[in-house]
């Protein structure tokens, strides 16, 4: 079965629906495997830190 391509013009009227239905989630995010090295290190280094924050902060109950 093959589909029926869609024009240009229905898929950019279609990706506007989508964004004006859900403007959050239309985001452009970026891979990790994308990002910049300085951020890959942050990105990492923060998540470490949370982690700690939520094993300190579970252990002290």
């Amino acid at each position: 079965m093959t589909e029926r391509k869609r024009s240009a013009q229905q898929q950019v009227a279609d990706e506007a629906d989508r964004k004006a239905q859900n403007p959050n989630g239309a985001r452009q995010t970026i891979a990790d495997s994308q990002a910049d090295p300085e951020f890959q290190e942050n990105h990492k280094r923060l998540r470490a830190e949370r982690l700690a924050r939520e094993v300190e902060g579970k252990s002290g109950k």
